[in-house]
């Protein structure tokens, strides 16, 4: 009667002599590492490319007049725009001076309350 171990050292064996006889392609221990890494670049890195694309491309077109959101969450319309900087009006008469790559995006303030349905009734 076969015990575990002699069962175990033969299946050790058996695997020894396979992989001797057959010995994989110098490729075969990087294909695991590679389908990962395609996988990772096709979920995150190239969606979140597209996505600052078009951010990119939608600051580019902003104009005097543009209610805008700036990255720390003040929003403020644009009073002018000198290359990289952006005049911000906040209130009247208070004007901040910004980088232009700073203002994370418009800002339309009914889209920003359809979006929470709570906001809406409380006013």
């Amino acid at each position: 009667m076969d015990t575990p171990v002699r069962t175990i050292a033969m299946l050790a064996t058996t695997i020894t002599i396979l992989a001797e006889a057959a010995p994989s392609s110098p490729l075969g221990g990087f294909i695991v590492p590679i389908l990962m890494f395609a996988a990772i670049y096709f979920i995150l890195i190239r969606p979140m490319g597209k996505q600052e694309k078009e951010r990119k491309s939608r600051l580019d077109k902003l104009a005097t007049g543009d209610t805008v959101r700036l990255t720390g969450g003040i929003i403020g319309r644009i009073s002018s725009i000198d290359g990289p900087i952006a005049m911000v009006e906040v209130a009247e008469r208070v004007k901040l001076k910004v980088l232009r790559a700073e203002i994370a995006d418009r800002f339309d303030p009914e889209a920003a309350t359809a979006a929470q349905p709570g906001a809406a009734a409380t006013k």
